[in-house]
């Protein structure tokens, strides 16, 4: 059997990429390359304003392809929001994947209260799930 693997051990990894509310699709872009990813999150204007995400595609899909001026036109604007969220570090791997699956989204943002943690993604859990890590069993055996 193998062990059960939780959102902690797969967030561990992750490189928390943020922007302010304030920022243009031009400085998302920027973001994304400094740190090598695809996705950064866009933070809220106000404690009633809901986080939000801009990934590559948002780029080319919302504001390249409709000849919008990216270093003017605003970050949120091409953001999507609300941005599905999750804080329970101790969620185990299917958790993870059923979360995304019922709310049909690629890629979650990890929060501890109002601290940003990273996101996690569907490869990230597809990583996670190819790795098996030798359950407490099998550890004995080889001892």
């Amino acid at each position: 059997m193998v062990e059960a693997m939780e959102l902690r051990d797969i967030i561990s990894g992750s490189v928390p990429t943020k922007i302010k509310s304030d920022a243009t699709v031009a400085d998302a872009l920027v973001a994304m390359m400094e740190r090598k990813t695809d996705y950064v999150l866009v933070d809220r204007s106000g404690p009633n304003d809901a986080y939000g995400i801009v990934t590559r595609w948002d780029i080319i899909e919302k504001a390249i392809a409709k000849g919008e001026d990216i270093t003017i036109t605003a970050a949120v604007s091409v953001a999507r929001k609300p941005l599905v969220v999750t804080n329970n570090m101790d969620l185990d791997l299917r958790w993870v994947a059923k979360k995304m699956a019922d709310e049909g989204v690629s890629r979650l943002a990890v929060f501890d209260k109002e601290n940003f943690l990273g996101f996690v993604s569907d490869l990230d859990v597809l990583r996670a799930a190819s790795a098996k890590k030798p359950s407490k069993a099998e550890k004995g055996a080889k001892a």
